[in-house]
């Protein structure tokens, strides 16, 4: 039995994960998401007008900010948004929506691990919030590689994070069954045989975050139909 700093019992073990939607009033879309005590809010702001120099004649232009929780963004989030961005602007249907812009801004409540993955998350929340078409969803799970004892850990707070060999975070679609990879981020030292090990593990950790993304979709409709069904 493996014990883990936040009384988890196994290396595959997913923190308990929490969502909500809808809930800034000023965005066309948001939503929280949280990893345990790693809490992100994403707001979706669009397809709004854009400045002429910025448009597309043919899709929207897609823009995501990422607000650190304390200080100005620095290198870290400009890494991260250019991340996000570059998974996000293929599931837009973004010709749908030309010469507009859609911007995402995700605010970092708190990082315990895992940030990069609760920002995918978010983001596919919000977006759906916002109803912004889209071609699938994205979900995100981050695994990494113990130094020490080489296990694959899933789901790793800050303090795990620290005997990290290699940190990897993947987010696949929702449509094909077989794994289709929207978003690949490595960082450390590893072959390629440890990478397809984590690949494969996220993979089937990844059902539980589309099912809850799914879920959480629902309630929110299912209680839009109750207002109107009382009005």
């Amino acid at each position: 039995m493996v014990n883990r700093p936040d009384q988890r019992t196994d290396n595959t073990q997913i923190r308990a994960f929490s969502a909500s939607q809808n809930i800034l009033n000023r965005a066309d879309g948001s939503s929280k998401f949280e990893f345990g005590s790693t809490s992100v809010i994403c707001s979706v702001s669009g397809p709004m007008d854009i400045q002429i120099r910025d448009e597309k004649l043919d899709e929207a232009t897609v823009d995501i900010v990422i607000r650190p929780a304390k200080g100005v963004p620095a290198t870290k989030e400009k890494l991260m948004e250019t991340i996000l961005r570059t998974a996000f602007e293929p599931i837009i249907l973004a010709g749908m929506m030309p010469r507009t812009l859609i911007q995402v801004v995700v605010q970092i409540l708190k990082d315990d691990g895992c940030l990069l993955a609760a920002s995918v998350n978010a983001i596919t929340l919000a977006l759906l919030d916002a109803g912004i078409p889209m071609k699938q969803m994205a979900g995100a799970i981050t695994v990494m590689i113990d130094e020490k004892t080489n296990d694959l850990v899933l789901d790793p707070t800050l303090a795990e994070l620290e005997n990290a060999k290699s940190t990897h975070t993947f987010a696949f679609d929702n449509v094909h069954e077989k794994p289709f990879v929207l978003l690949s981020d490595s960082d450390g030292v590893f072959s390629e045989e440890e990478y397809f090990s984590c690949h494969d593990l996220a993979f089937e950790a990844v059902e539980k975050i589309h099912g809850f993304l799914r879920l959480a979709v629902e309630s929110k409709k299912e209680k839009e139909q109750q207002q109107l069904n009382e009005h």
